[in-house]
């Protein structure tokens, strides 16, 4: 950027060209493949850095895609990132994760006003809380002494 004198937005105008092949740009696309990557990684999704399609995901509901980095059509244009299919799975795996933790937020009382009723009327897909969850309740419920109350009307612990 700074050799060309360029901002960020001109430089991402170049990293989603096709037609741009400059080393620089080149090499900023392979250092993005290398954050994504990095990502599936760290969240254990394996399968999807898994070319072959051999890797089985580790939730036998999910679905494995190669990741697919390329060209791609986008809402934004023509974007230099992840295939359609990859893009796809990785949100509705993010998304289980989000759903997860609000369902184990609610169930140890961290919602004020929420209690475990009122959150899977709103949210009927709501999954149960994770044995985490419940063990981290049982425990907080054991350092006051078995008492629960405060559990109530609004759900919180305390």
């Amino acid at each position: 950027m700074l050799a060309r004198s360029m901002g960020l937005t001109a430089t991402y105008n170049l990293v989603h060209d096709p037609d741009c092949q400059d080393q620089g740009i080149v090499e900023l696309r392979r250092i993005h493949e290398e954050i994504d990557k990095a990502a599936i990684e760290a969240y254990g999704w394996h399968d999807l850095l898994d070319d072959s399609g051999k890797t089985p995901p580790a939730n036998p509901t999910r679905e494995t895609f190669p990741l697919g980095h390329g060209f791609h059509e986008t809402d934004q244009g023509t974007r230099y990132t992840v295939g359609l299919l990859a893009r796809t799975e990785i949100i509705d795996r993010l998304r289980e994760l989000n759903h997860q933790a609000y369902a184990d937020e609610v169930h140890l009382g961290q919602h004020k006003g929420v209690t475990e009723k009122k959150a899977r009327e709103k949210h009927p897909d709501l999954p149960p809380p994770s044995p985490e969850a419940i063990r981290k309740r049982k425990d907080q419920l054991a350092a006051r002494g078995g008492s629960d109350f405060g559990e109530g009307a609004e759900g919180a612990l305390f």
